[in-house]
């Protein structure tokens, strides 16, 4: 995926802006702030390090490439750095078995000069033939014309990678050349060819048009060496959105999948197939997770097929900020069902991690009963009931069980400091079927940030795990939806669980470290 000024434009369109009450002044801004501490803290971010959302040490994360071989994830990833050089993006590599511990592997293909077409680096991906490992990888330079064309490194090692320069593949007649990247390649085992699919647009479809002379495509290629690509008719089109990025496809049971990040949106999309049918399916709820997730690509191990995204930061560090490009890496664990549709679940490595059981202490409270690790909570409709818990520091995951036994909306509290005047609030909302994250004002509107649809079971219970590593929060439901998000205020600041209205018990609440 290639980064230009037009990505800030498109995430000015996503952004929302709110009015700063008392609860967001900065506090004493140290790396750990201690837990009677009286005022909401604003953490300096650039002082945290991500261990369980991996970044860089002195750069944010970009599109994950990932790649499995002898039971190591290798992540290949586009590196942000995040300053004024006219060349940018060099592809970076982190390696892990769990996708909780990561070991960074530091500069794979560096960038060229500034004349070069590969003066930024893009998306691509690692295919394997015969002992050698070929990159596809995106060149993206501004100042050509093609603006964008697919090129190659090669290694024998994972670890030591050469240019072909050579290779460069670049639009075909009809395509737009300047909109050409994300290269995949996946083996046709029927042919006993190789495919490559590219993310671009197009006024050749796979049905004439003329009101929609172009749109989306993913165009495909095939060869028999890698080497030697020709072009076939496209593999997918969509009329709904002006280039589906980072294109990955793949196989399991009796489905093939498609996933790719929508442009307009900024959201991750799937949509699946039989393998003996041409007709993609698109189920009622086709994301992958909310907004602050995107460019999501799949690895598999064989036994588990995972995805792979980055959760933006902000600008300024500020939760009334927009979206940057890039930030930190987080992955899902992918469930199929009978039906075809996915799911989304929390990666074992990740829930085995957080195993040390802390001591919950509820400092203020109201409308909440307590039995043991059960929290019976109780809104009247006029005033919420809630109980706050003490500040969390660094990584943490919060597990429960949500029995909604009459009420309707209800959830968790970030950033709840001791008045509450401003939280951020993951809101099961039952009514609406949704899934939010909404700014609270007390005594004021709240303003929703993002949501999701929700699936309510019949029983109205719902298993949940969240996982927080400063501001970085993903939350997890019934091994059906991951919610992630970009939560300042929640980084060293109390939290809270509520109820709107009616009864819910969150039983067996537990946090551990």
């Amino acid at each position: 995926m290639k980064i230009c000024l037009k990505f800030l434009c498109l995430f000015l369109c996503h952004a929302v802006f709110y009015n700063c009450s008392n609860d967001n002044k900065p506090g004493t801004e140290n790396p750990v702030v201690e837990t009677n501490a009286p005022a909401c803290q604003t953490a300096n971010e650039l002082s945290n390090a991500y261990t369980t959302f991996f970044k860089p040490t002195s750069a944010w994360f970009g599109d994950p490439m990932p790649f499995y071989e002898n039971g190591i994830f290798h992540i290949f990833y586009l590196y942000d750095a995040r300053n004024t050089l006219p060349t940018f993006h060099p592809w970076y590599k982190v390696t892990t078995t769990d996708f909780a511990t990561f070991n960074d592997n530091s500069e794979m293909i560096a960038t060229g000069t500034v004349t070069d077409q590969d003066g930024a680096l893009g998306t691509g991906s690692v295919f394997k033939l015969n002992g050698i490992y070929y990159a596809f990888y995106t060149g993206h330079n501004g100042i050509l014309d093609p603006k964008e064309k697919i090129m190659l490194a090669t290694s024998t090692d994972l670890k030591t990678w050469t240019k072909d320069p050579s290779f460069l593949l670049q639009a075909s007649f009809g395509y737009d050349r300047n909109e050409f990247r994300d290269p995949i390649v996946i083996e046709d085992k029927i042919t006993g060819t190789y495919k490559m699919l590219i993310a671009t647009r197009s006024e050749v479809g796979l049905v004439s048009d003329g009101n929609v002379p172009w749109r989306a495509v993913i165009a495909q290629y095939s060869s028999t060496n890698l080497k030697d690509w020709t072009l076939e008719k496209p593999f997918y089109e969509d009329t709904t959105t002006f280039i589906t990025e980072c294109p990955d496809v793949f196989s399991m049971g009796d489905y093939q999948y498609l996933i790719y990040s929508n442009i307009d949106d900024r959201m991750v999309h799937y949509k699946y197939r039989l393998l003996t049918a041409n007709t993609w399916i698109t189920p009622v709820n086709n994301t992958l997770d909310g907004i602050a997730f995107y460019a999501g690509k799949t690895v598999t191990d064989s036994i588990n097929r995972y995805i792979a995204g980055w959760c933006p930061t902000k600008n300024k560090n500020s939760d009334a900020a927009i979206f940057d490009w890039a930030g930190s890496l987080v992955t899902h664990r992918l469930v199929t069902h009978p039906n075809g549709t996915l799911g989304i679940a929390i990666p074992n490595g990740v829930d085995n991690k957080f195993i040390v059981n802390e001591a919950l202490n509820a400092k203020i409270g109201f409308g909440t009963t307590k039995q043991g690790d059960a929290y019976t909570l109780k809104g009247n409709g006029a005033e919420k009931a809630f109980s706050v818990f003490d500040r969390e520091t660094g990584a943490f995951k919060i597990k429960t069980h949500i029995k909604a036994i009459s009420s309707t909306q209800f959830g968790f509290e970030f950033g709840a400091c001791d008045t509450r005047n401003e939280v951020f609030a993951i809101v099961f909302d039952l009514a609406k079927n949704q899934l939010r994250l909404d700014k609270v004002i007390k005594n004021a509107s709240s303003l929703n940030v993002t949501q999701l649809p929700l699936n309510v079971p019949a029983n109205k219970e719902f298993d949940v795990t969240i996982i927080s590593e400063n501001s970085v929060c993903v939350i997890y439901i019934n091994d059906e939806i991951a919610f992630t998000n970009r939560i300042y205020k929640m980084n060293q600041n109390p939290w809270a669980i509520f109820a709107d209205n009616g009864e819910v018990t969150f039983s067996d609440l537990k946090i551990f470290k």
